[in-house]
C-alpha cells in the first residue's frame, strides 16, 4: 500500500487526508522533478572570490546551459563563464534560467523555480564520522508540525493535545515536533510561513493532515507507534555549529537504508519562549503561555513545497549531503536553541518525511542506528 495513505485507518474522521504536495551529494544535482531545470553543486559557498558552485541548465535531461539566459532575482541578466558562479560579499543569491519559451522560474508562486546560493565568510562544518559504515537500521522518528498561535483563540485544544502526546515517556524519542506560530503577528514567534487555512492544524510528516481536536491525543499516539514500527528508509547525521557572528551552518548527512530520490530540510527551533495564549475553550491553562518547539527559522523550501531540498537518487547504504545557513537574531535565547533535520522520500509524485531528528546546537551528531 501507498506508503502516503498507509496510516490513514488510525485516525478515521479525525483526519483530513492531503498530499504535500546516482549518488548526487552536495547540491541540488540529481534526478529532475520537471522538464526544464536549473542545478547546482553547491548550495553554499565560501565568500573569497575563488570557491565557486556550478550551476546548469537542463531540458529534458540535455544541458541546456550555454544556450540559456541566466537571470538573478532582479531579473537582471547573470553571465557565468563556464557556469560557475563565485560571491566575494556573504549573502544569499538567487537566479532563474530561460530557454526559448521555457522559464525556470513561475512567478506566480513566490519562489517557486528560483535556484539560491549562499555565501558565507565562516567554515563549513566537517560531516560527522559515521561510527558504523556498514550499518543501515535507523532510529526512526516522525515528524509533527503543529499549526499554532497565541492570538488563536481555539489553539489550545491542539496544545493540550501535543502534551498530553509528550508527557508520554516514550513518545519524545519517536517524534520531532515543530510549531510554526504563523496564525498572526503580535505573537513573540510569530513566522510568516508555511500558513494553513484552518488553526489549530497538524502535519504529520508533511503528509496527513489532522485538524479535529476533539478526539484527543489517542489517534496521533496510535499513528506515531505504527509508522517508527517501520524500517526508517534513511537516517540523518548534523554537525550544527553556531558562529559568534550569529551565522549557524549545519552540515548534514542522509544515508539511505533503501535506494530513492529524497529531500532535506532543517528547522531552527527555540524553547521557552512567554506568549499569553488566547483561549475560547475554557481550559485556561497558564501552561499554555510558555512555548516550546517554536519554529525560527526554516530551510526546507522545494519548489514551493517544504519537505525539504532536493538531493536526488541515493542508492542503499550510501550517502548524500547537504548544508543549510541559518541567522540567529540576537533576541533569541542562543541556550534554548535547537535544530530539527527531516528527511523525505519521494513515493509515487509525492515526498513523505521518513525520517527526523532534533540536536542541540553545537553538538555534532552522527547517525543513530537501533
Amino acid at each position: 500500500m501507498n506508503r502516503l495513505f498507509k496510516y490513514a485507518s488510525l485516525l478515521a474522521a479525525a483526519v483530513v487526508l492531503s498530499a504535500c504536495g546516482s549518488d548526487t551529494g552536495e547540491g541540488n544535482e540529481g534526478v529532475s522533478d520537471k522538464a526544464f531545470y536549473m542545478t547546482t553543486d553547491k548550495d553554499v559557498i565560501q565568500s573569497d572570490g575563488t570557491d565557486a558552485a556550478t550551476v546548469r541548465v537542463f531540458l529534458n535531461e540535455e544541458d541546456v546551459t550555454d544556450k540559456a539566459v541566466i537571470y538573478n532575482e532582479k531579473d537582471e541578466v547573470v553571465n557565468l563563464d563556464g557556469g560557475l558562479f563565485t560571491a566575494t560579499k556573504d549573502g544569499e543569491y538567487k537566479f532563474w534560467a530561460e530557454y526559448g519559451t521555457y522559464s525556470s522560474f513561475d512567478k506566480n508562486q513566490d519562489d517557486k523555480g528560483l535556484l539560491t546560493i549562499r555565501s558565507i565568510s565562516v567554515p563549513v562544518p566537517e560531516v560527522v564520522a559515521d561510527p558504523q559504515v556498514s550499518n543501515t537500521s535507523f532510529v526512526h522518528r516522525a515528524f509533527l508540525t503543529q499549526y499554532t498561535g497565541t492570538g488563536c483563540g481555539y489553539c489550545p485544544y491542539m496544545i493540550k493535545i501535543v502534551k498530553e502526546l509528550f508527557a508520554d515517556g516514550t513518545i519524545p524519542g519517536k517524534a520531532v515536533l515543530a510549531a510554526v506560530h504563523s496564525f498572526a503577528k503580535g505573537d513573540p514567534a510569530y513566522i510568516s510561513a508555511p500558513k494553513v487555512n484552518n488553526y489549530p492544524f497538524m502535519h504529520f510528516n508533511l503528509a496527513l493532515g489532522f485538524d479535529a481536536t476533539s478526539s484527543g491525543s489517542a489517534p496521533l499516539y496510535a499513528l506515531i507507534n505504527e509508522c517508527v514500527a517501520e524500517d526508517a528508509a534513511a537516517g540523518i547525521s548534523v554537525n550544527p555549529i553556531l558562529y559568534e557572528d550569529g551565522t549557524l551552518v549545519l552540515r548534514v548527512s542522509v544515508k539511505a537504508a533503501v535506494e530513492g530520490t529524497y529531500r532535506v530540510g532543517a528547522w531552527l527551533l527555540e524553547d521557552d519562549i512567554y506568549g499569553l495564549q488566547a483561549d475560547n475553550t475554557g481550559l485556561k491553562d497558564k501552561s499554555y503561555d510558555t512555548h516550546e518547539n517554536c519554529v525560527r527559522a526554516i530551510d526546507s523550501r522545494y519548489d514551493g513545497e517544504w519537505n525539504g531540498k532536493r538531493l536526488g537518487t541515493i542508492r542503499a547504504g550510501k550517502t548524500a549531503e547537504k548544508t543549510f545557513v541559518m541567522d540567529v537574531a540576537k533576541a533569541w535565547k542562543v541556550e534554548n536553541l535547537h535544530v530539527a533535520v527531516i528527511v523525505s522520500e519521494k513515493v509515487d509524485d509525492n515526498y513523505v518525511v521518513c525520517n527526523a531528528v532534533d540536536v542541540p546546537i553545537n553538538a555534532p551528531t552522527p547517525f543513530e542506528y537501533k
